[in-house]
């Protein structure tokens, strides 16, 4: 199977998720092309495609596509174009994130080619966005919807959404992000290094926050519950950031004046992954999700959860079992959830393994094995199945 991997949002979940799935179509023998935008694809981003560069049967090509709807996106349109017909017949184009499913989309319209979609979480689902710039957008995600022989949601909620905003249930399929599972034990020594490295004690407990520093993934929340935290613990607690973004510099004078500024460490933009090793709860106080992958990564390394009740959230944690579910800008709801895991060691242990457990449903191979199947659907025609009103059934199938 000849695909064409197509991100404009290359950074983040987005662009681990493509890389993820690129590497998983490259094992099974597939060809893979993936066309991405340079302007907004991250360090990681870079370094992973440098390694999957490696692999037999990839080509990577740079097209720059605006964030923001502009006159350039008829040139991405006509460089896309000129690419496909360069480089003979694709089975499929796989359009990740909203710009380049409208790229796509509309760029390959008249051709053969046969289009599938993820949104990777979609605008209208952002409360930070305005009513007329939402039902826009709404109009046009229906519109598109009409040109794709699929779009795939990350989770139940994303399909709910989907079918609220006119996209059609024939069109629909429910594929759940995917993480590595059983990768090698890190020795206690490597993240006694790390921690070490990052200025912490053994006997501190860390909360670590993944994300942009943007209002919808509300880094705020997060500071002002870790603040609440601390002023009820005997506990020594830290919070680490990882994550950049325009936020950055009033979030900083946000965490001093709330008194916690010498207790939080920010790291910027880095491989998440790598540094989970040194964390001991994993906090996500996001306004919106579709299905946040830094969740599953998180339960891959035996982590408990404390996160706001937004998209998939509750299809992978479970309130009380493997972490704590919140009110989004619920503060003390979250502040209490992380004093009960900061100040009892043996719940953080308990519930990280619920995590570990829990994680073993949400596999990449199961993730690539799902969209291998739907890339096959589409190509010989048949139409898309309704997705399982079981997510947790669908992850496991």
């Amino acid at each position: 199977m000849k695909t064409l991997q197509l991100v404009e949002a290359a950074g983040g979940g987005v662009g681990r998720h493509v890389i993820d799935l690129s590497e998983g179509l490259l094992a099974r023998g597939h060809e893979v092309h993936l066309v991405y935008s340079p302007l907004r694809c991250d360090q990681v981003f870079t370094d992973d495609l440098a390694r999957l560069g490696g692999h037999r049967g990839v080509c990577a090509y740079p097209l720059r596509m605006e964030r923001r709807p502009c006159p350039n996106d008829l040139l991405a349109m006509q460089s896309l174009r000129r690419y496909v017909k360069l480089r003979g017949r694709f089975d499929l184009i796989h359009c990740h994130s909203t710009k380049a499913g409208l790229i796509g989309r509309l760029g390959l319209l008249g051709t053969a080619t046969v289009r599938l979609y993820t949104p990777g979480g979609f605008f209208t689902m952002d409360p930070h966005g305005s009513a007329l710039s939402k039902r826009g957008a709404a109009v046009m995600e229906a519109a598109l919807s009409r040109l794709s022989d699929g779009v795939i949601t990350v989770s139940q909620r994303e399909y709910m959404h989907a079918r609220e905003i006119g996209i059609a249930r024939s069109k629909l399929a429910v594929i759940p992000h995917g993480v590595v599972l059983n990768g090698p034990s890190e020795p206690s020594r490597e993240r006694a290094v790390l921690r070490r490295r990052l200025g912490m004690l053994d006997d501190e407990v860390c909360i670590g926050f993944v994300g942009r520093l943007v209002p919808v993934k509300s880094p705020r929340t997060i500071l002002e519950s870790f603040a609440a935290v601390r002023n009820r613990v005997r506990t020594t607690a830290k919070l680490i950031v990882v994550g950049d973004g325009p936020l950055a510099q009033s979030l900083r004078r946000l965490a001093n004046d709330l008194g916690v500024g010498a207790n939080v460490t920010w790291l910027g933009e880095g491989d998440a992954k790598c540094l989970m090793k040194a964390f001991d709860v994993l906090a996500l106080t996001s306004d919106s999700e579709a299905g946040p992958l830094v969740v599953l990564e998180a339960m891959a390394r035996g982590l408990p959860i404390v996160a706001t009740r937004v998209g998939g959230i509750s299809e992978t944690v479970q309130h009380g079992v493997n972490g704590f579910i919140a009110p989004v800008r619920g503060v003390q709801e979250i502040a209490t959830a992380l004093e009960t895991l900061v100040s009892n060691p043996a719940l953080r242990q308990q519930m990280g393994q619920a995590s570990l457990t829990l994680s073993r449903n949400f596999s990449v191979d199961r993730m690539v094995d799902q969209t291998v199947a739907l890339y096959e659907q589409v190509i010989s025609g048949r139409p898309v199945v309704a997705p399982s009103q079981d997510l947790k059934a669908a992850a496991t199938r």
